[in-house]
């Protein structure tokens, strides 16, 4: 093939080829170009393939020469992935272009620290988040550079793909110049195994749910197929709205980050403080630039964000020094910095301006809402659209042009949208455009960024419209009018119409979203007037404790002492939930000297026990009382005759910093009821996520828990926290602590799924201690955190997700005696089973012995502890859990709240939480509900009692559920190993009980177990 032919077939300029062959292996690549290459070189055939790594060998060695006897055999293709990713990333990080206004790179010290405990770690993900401008890229290339010698990284930048055909396994291995073949998950799985040494997949550019939604499905499949802990991947997201990864089972299993939270960002870029500003800028700027002290506090704040931060430094000394006021937030500031480069080109401002917007709205026509959409308007011609007009825009892979940054996207769109709206000006479009664009706002990050800068548009170009816009009826008051309030209160350009009508919105709809914004407007005071006390005590009985906190940062930010005073007044304190609020927040109506109405004393002494129990827990909060009267409120809720008012008091009392609250913690720890000792107890050390740190205070414990003959024989609750004491201050040693000690077993879990992090000497202490156990499981569970930083270790939440499109056998042990349950459980091993499942009346029965008991029968195969009860359900998990179960079952009502306190104690304990689903809960809403809670799979149980014959066949319940989720399914339908009804795909774990259990002979059940084992296996296979 010619040079012409070659050029034309690749659709690239013929001097370019010339070019590439006139200098070799030092030509210099655009990114774009080197993708398309590798597109042609993962097309070609693979004796094309081995012809160009023989002269890229030979031209490596300094001889070109193909006179020899064979071609030398090179290493398998697969082999190569990390080898040519690492060096092509290195090349394009050195050959790319300065970005806009770029300044020196503040390392984000944290941010490093987290990486590398990363990738010391056994996790697969990590997620960078952070908002507009925030520095993820930056951060994100820093680690690749500061990474390069030891692992070899790929940059992805997903605003670039076509997210319906773009396929992520192609992607890398065409980055990596391999054939994706047929199937580019199994061909990428082959060259991940294959793999030296660790590749990190980095993908930026996530700017929307959708995105997010797309790369998220990618990865997530990508991770079920390839288990190399070698292949690795780093999402850098755009938020908000806030990062949720709950729908992508095995990618939030693997994403590095605290353990028990919800799947979110492994580390969150937060905008610098101002004295981490004031750092940078005096160390960056120059002789004639302001210095950060001299600049005005709302360039001050606007300059936290880094992007600004860089464009303040370039927009010029009239700008810093305040003179231009316009230029108080992030819209104005990009304004400014536009009109200040674009009128160093010897183009108009105005006309290239208005040519940059239609540029906008040619690359992002989802953007824009479909009312201001003209069908006459004509779409610049391609030789148009490709003029560059530096330094806004450059040439994307596909040879058109995309903006440097989406800031500047934003900006040429929110001006071309808000000269629609002026030209409509007050109609029903407009109002119709705006509810679509914080719609759309609402779930893209990059969406809210335009919407942020149209509302600052509108300002500057028809102010009159905002007002429009919030007073119109069909404004919609759940996302478009909290948005603008929003949107106006951070960037400074508020209108008190729309506070006003936003405020009377509230008083005639039950609009939390809207009352809360309302409640985060500084104006609000102002603009009500005489009615802002009354407005707020409205909102209070309208909307309960949920506004709270709102309500009560409000006031804090009023900081008036007349209108705190008329709110108080407005408060019904013979009302509990009004008096419980006020005792929640009692500093910010009374103090020293201020208290008109005595409310202090009545709520010290009111007949409800949740208002003297929220006095209690808010005292560590609060600063306002003078030492004597902090004294009286601690010593008149020491004696409260209710145990809850005490047990509230005793959980902080030991954070308080008053003469007598250490007194006072002594007698709670002598208290008449155990729930308050336990409390005080767990004030101590139980919410630590570090070891006690005050060892006076331990040793002060466990001498009255050894004096005090009541302390005997505590509950085993409060025993286990006497235990954590010990070995979490140090006091205990492993000579010291008897042997088996109730508690250290929990502990041990705790240190292996990472939820409390030790100093090694404590860690090491404990390890010791669990060697040393008579008691079996604390001497495995010691063994076991020993491995934990094992490569190719998962944790037990990823490994039970997986189980999501396998054929799994879970065998219940629906029997009442233990020991014949054991000699089922061994079947069962014998036919293959995957789990043990330990019944609900074996458990009533023999108690939760059961549980150990059959684990130490089976300890290499999962065991599953039925626990008939999503109420309490903590304490079930750490029954079960403590007791050795790998997995616990929750059956029975469950709200949120008892679901995410059980899911929370699973993950600290190790163990994956599923949970039973009745049908009438089987809907998106629910199922999303309970995925974002952290659960790990679902599980439809047959009522014995009605068999099959109730409105729901078990196996359509579970199909509708995996409709709704990616998370595995268990099913349990009274089935018989040979049941045809599971031959469809609607399950992953069937649960197979009486029919096994009931069994005359073992030798019938090994017979039955292992046909539908090779059934099973065989389906898979095919």
């Amino acid at each position: 093939m010619s040079v012409r032919e070659f050029a034309a077939h690749l659709g690239v300029n013929d001097a370019a080829v010339s070019n590439w062959e006139r200098r070799g292996a030092e030509a210099k690549l655009r990114y774009e170009t080197q993708q398309i290459l590798d597109t042609e070189l993962a097309r070609s055939q693979p004796d094309v393939v081995t012809r160009f790594e023989f002269i890229l060998q030979s031209a490596t060695r300094g001889d070109s020469s193909e006179d020899r006897t064979g071609p030398a055999r090179s290493a398998p293709v697969e082999h190569q992935l990390g080898d040519r990713s690492g060096p092509r990333t290195v090349f394009l990080m050195e050959t790319a272009g300065a970005a806009l206004l770029e300044g020196p790179y503040r390392v984000e010290r944290a941010a490093v620290s987290r990486f590398r405990q990363f990738l010391e770690s056994t996790a697969r993900v990590f997620v960078i988040a952070g908002g507009l401008g925030s520095g993820k890229t930056c951060l994100s290339q820093y680690l690749m550079r500061d990474g390069a010698d030891h692992v070899n990284f790929q940059l992805h930048v997903c605003s670039t793909w076509a997210l319906p055909t773009t396929d992520l396994a192609t992607e890398i291995l065409r980055y990596g110049s391999l054939p994706g073949g047929d199937d580019a998950l199994l061909a990428l799985e082959r060259a991940a195994d294959a793999l030296a040494g660790p590749l990190m997949v980095v993908v930026d550019g996530i700017a929307s749910e959708e995105q997010l939604s797309f790369v998220g499905r990618q990865v997530d499949a990508i991770l079920r197929q390839t288990s190399s802990h070698d292949l690795r991947f780093v999402l850098v997201v755009r938020t908000p709205p806030e990062l949720d990864l709950s729908s992508f089972p095995i990618l939030a299993a693997s994403t590095f980050g605290r353990v028990g939270a919800s799947p979110t960002a492994s580390y969150t870029v937060m905008p610098w403080s101002i004295a981490e500003t004031r750092e940078w800028w005096d160390a960056t700027r120059r002789e004639n630039e302001t210095p950060f002290a001299h600049l005005p506090p709302p360039l001050q704040s606007l300059a936290t964000i880094p992007l600004y931060s860089q464009m303040l430094h370039g927009a010029g000394q009239a700008v810093q020094g305040g003179t231009n006021d316009r230029v108080a937030n992030g819209f104005h500031l990009v304004d400014h910095c536009v009109r200040t480069l674009l009128g160093q080109h010897p183009q108009p401002v105005a006309s290239t301006t208005d040519h940059l917007a239609q540029i906008a709205c040619e690359l992002t026509p989802d953007a824009i809402p479909s009312g201001l959409v003209d069908s006459s308007r004509t779409l610049l011609a391609s030789n148009e659209s490709r003029r560059p007009v530096s330094p806004f825009l450059e040439q994307g892979p596909d040879q058109y042009l995309r903006f440097t940054h989406g800031v500047f996207s934003a900006y040429f769109l929110a001006i071309w949208i808000a000269d629609q709206m002026a030209d409509l000006g007050r109609s029903s479009t407009t109002v119709a455009a705006f509810n679509e664009l914080a719609a759309g706002a609402s779930q893209s990050a990059a969406a809210r960024t335009v919407f942020d800068f149209l509302v600052c548009a509108l300002d500057a170009r028809a102010r009159h419209l905002i007002g429009v816009i919030a007073s119109a009826p069909a404004v919609n008051v759940d996302i478009a009018l909290p948005m603008l309030l929003d949107t106006m209160v951070s960037a400074g350009v508020l209108v008190d119409e729309v506070v006003r009508s936003a405020a009377h919105r509230c008083s005639h709809a039950r609009a939390q979203a809207l009352t809360i914004a309302v409640l985060a407007t500084p104006a609000l005071p102002e603009v009500l007037g005489d009615r802002h006390a009354q407005w707020l005590v409205e909102q209070l009985r309208t909307h309960g404790s949920d506004i709270w906190p709102h309500m009560a940062r409000h006031v804090e930010d009023v900081l008036d002492v007349e209108i705190s005073a008329r709110i108080s007044t407005q408060i019904d304190l013979d009302s509990a939930p009004e008096a419980a609020f006020l005792a929640r927040y009692f500093d910010l109506f009374t103090g020293p000297g201020h208290d008109p109405r005595g409310v202090l004393h009545r709520l010290v002494h009111h007949l409800d026990w949740r208002v003297r129990a929220a006095l209690a827990e808010s005292l560590p909060r609060r600063h306002s009382l003078g030492p004597p009267q902090a004294e009286a409120v601690i010593e008149q809720l020491a004696t409260d005759h209710d145990y809850k008012v005490r047990a509230g008091l005793a959980r902080i009392v030991s954070a308080l910093d008053t003469p007598n609250a250490y007194r006072v913690f002594r007698r709670l720890l002598a208290d008449g009821n155990w729930h308050v000792r336990e409390q005080a107890l767990r004030g101590v050390v139980a919410a630590r996520r570090e070891p006690a740190s005050d060892r006076a205070v331990a040793d002060d414990i466990l001498s009255i828990v050894a004096t005090d003959k009541t302390w005997l024989r505590p509950p085993t609750q409060v025993a286990k926290l006497v235990t954590r004491i010990q070995l979490l201050s140090g006091v205990a040693t492993p000579d010291s602590l008897p042997a088996g000690s109730i508690g250290l077993i929990g502990l041990l879990k705790e240190v292996r799924s990472g939820w409390i992090p030790l100093p090694y000497q404590i860690e090491e202490s404990l390890v010791s201690c669990g060697e040393r156990s008579t008691h079996w499981l604390t001497a495995r569970e010691a063994s076991a955190v020993r491995r934990r930083h094992e490569r190719g270790t998962t944790s037990i939440h990823e490994w039970y997700r997986r189980r999501r499109g396998k054929r799994s056998l879970q065998i219940a042990l629906d029997v009442h005696t233990l020991d014949r349950a054991i000699e089922i459980a061994h079947v069962a091993l014998k036919a293959g089973a995957d789990f043990i499942e330990i019944g609900d009346p074996l458990i009533k029965r023999a108690g939760i012995a059961a549980i150990e008991n059959i684990k130490r029968c089976t300890p290499d195969t999962a065991v599953v502890a039925e626990m008939m009860s999503s109420d309490w359900g903590r304490d079930q998990v750490e029954l079960a859990a403590e007791a050795g179960a790998d997995v616990v079952l929750l059956i029975g009502p469950a709200s949120t709240a008892s679901v995410s306190t059980a899911v929370a104690a699973a993950q600290r304990l190790g163990v994956a939480l599923t949970l039973d689903v009745a049908p009438q809960h089987v809907t998106p809403a629910w199922i999303r509900d309970m995925e974002r809670t952290g659960i790990d799979g679902f599980v439809v149980t047959t009522n014995i009692d009605l068999g099959v014959r109730g409105d729901h066949h078990p196996l359509d319940t579970a199909a509708e559920i995996r409709r709704y989720s990616q998370l595995p399914v268990a099913v349990s339908g009274g089935f018989d190993p040979d049941d045809d009804a599971l031959n469809n795909d609607n399950w992953d774990i069937a649960i197979i009980g009486r029919s096994v259990a009931d069994a005359v002979t073992p030798a019938d059940t090994i017979s039955q177990l292992a046909r539908l084992e090779r059934k099973f296996r065989t389906k898979e296979n095919l």
